[in-house]
């Protein structure tokens, strides 16, 4: 990972881009508008939130280690004055995580040891959905690039579904199912861990696209390919990527095998 990029997306570059994004729509909001995939939330509440944990990931990736949630305030509730500060928050994570080698060792949630390449991809999926959850609060839709949904869905099933495993969601899943993009050819197949085959190894804390934390227990083992057996669920990389994330319905992807096993697993907890 030592460019920092993965399935074609340069990170950094992409995280510039819907940062910018997101700080131009913040300044035409109506900073008390609901957040309807954020409940009890307001659009200024969001954009404190996403600055704030802007702030936190560039002392993780400066320093290495753990840091405490960040509690700025931009002091105004004017759209434009808000838009500055988060664009100023956003600036200096974009400024960080440029000058920081990927490789470089830095803690993070998910795996604990890892690199400050972890926080790249983890800043521009969370400024992406984010980004969506501001423009439905306006009641519009956002358009994600086929290439930055497919890196967010291994992003889902890799790091996110191991994450809320390990804080108590696990994952309604008790028969292989397969996911797959219909644009960008991307498919993963999911597998109940127990019966995840015995030669597969261990590997770093930190895995890389088409690897797999360890076996044996855990959330569901996840391998790069299709199952012509097991469910499916297929739909555009966006479509996939927001129904995962919650911010999108379901209901809109192809599905096939068994109904109540894939309605399970797509409507389990896979993000916080």
């Amino acid at each position: 990972m030592r460019s920092g990029t993965a399935m074609g997306v340069d990170y950094v570059t992409a995280y510039a881009a819907v940062a910018g994004r997101f700080a131009d729509d913040v300044a035409e909001s109506d900073l008390q508008a609901p957040v309807p995939a954020c409940p009890g939330w307001t659009v200024r509440d969001l954009v404190v939130h996403l600055g704030n944990t802007h702030a936190w990931a560039a002392t993780i990736v400066e320093t290495g280690a753990f840091a405490r949630p960040q509690g700025d305030d931009p002091g105004s509730h004017k759209a434009r004055v808000v838009s500055e500060w988060y664009a100023g928050k956003a600036e200096d994570l974009y400024r960080v995580l440029r000058a920081t080698d990927p490789d470089r060792p830095a803690w993070n949630f998910a795996f604990g040891d890892g690199t400050a390449g972890f926080w790249r991809r983890r800043q521009l999926h969370e400024t992406t959905i984010h980004g969506v959850d501001l423009v439905q609060a306006a009641g519009r839709t956002e358009q994600v690039a086929a290439d930055v949904a497919t890196d967010g869905i291994d992003e889902v099933l890799r790091v996110m579904m191991k994450r809320l495993h390990d804080r108590g969601h696990p994952a309604a899943l008790t028969a292989p199912l397969t996911l797959q993009c219909d644009d960008t050819g991307r498919a993963w197949t999911l597998t109940p861990r127990p019966d995840a085959p015995e030669q597969e190894t261990p590997v770093p804390a930190q895995p890389r696209s088409g690897e797999d934390p360890s076996p044996g227990t855990g959330p569901p083992l996840v391998v790069d390919r299709r199952h012509p057996q097991a469910d499916q669920v297929s739909g555009s990389a966006a479509s996939l990527y927001l129904a995962l994330w919650h911010r999108a319905p379901y209901d809109r992807l192809d599905r096939s095998g068994d109904a109540v096993r894939v309605d399970a697993f797509l409507s389990s907890r896979l993000v916080p």
